[in-house]
């Protein structure tokens, strides 16, 4: 305070019955949202995870309800329907039919009546096979600059 002013005096109020005043209004504060998860975006994520479960159930149910594959099978020689079966089944059963006997003789005969000469021709054919695909290969994909050497037919003589 400064040497000028004199104190307030304070107010009095013994024996005077207090009211509230009546034409005064209050302000109100309207209350704001500050959650950015409001109802229409609440309801819309709850309607979205309504449609995903739906959805893995049905596809859940779908799945389920298809019967599993069966297991393949390894084809017979009727099913691959190969022309050289039939020889090559022939050249197997001759193939096995050797002695059962222990003996030198035996063996010797087995031994004899074993026609090696034509394993070097069946070795070139499958040869000449493997050739041929690769180089259908090569020629399919023209990228590669390398190509497969050329099979070559080795003979042994017994």
């Amino acid at each position: 305070m400064t040497p000028n002013q004199k104190p307030a005096p304070e107010p009095n109020f013994e024996g005077e019955e207090m009211k509230i005043p009546v034409t005064m209004k209050a302000a109100t504060v309207e209350p704001t949202s500050t959650s950015i998860i409001n109802g229409p975006i609440l309801i819309l994520l709850v309607a979205i995870l309504v449609a995903l479960l739906g959805g893995i159930y049905y596809w859940y149910t779908v799945l389920m309800s298809q019967p599993l594959g069966t297991t393949p099978t390894r084809p017979t020689a009727a099913m691959n329907n190969e022309p050289e079966s039939t020889t090559v089944e022939a050249r197997t059963a001759a193939t096995d039919v050797v002695s059962t006997s222990d003996e030198l003789d035996a063996i010797g005969a087995d031994l004899e009546s074993t026609r090696l000469d034509e394993l070097d021709s069946g070795m070139t054919t499958i040869e000449n096979e493997i050739g041929a695909a690769t180089a259908a290969e090569e020629t399919v994909t023209p990228t590669e600059t390398t190509t497969a050497p050329e099979p070559t037919a080795t003979t042994t003589t017994p």
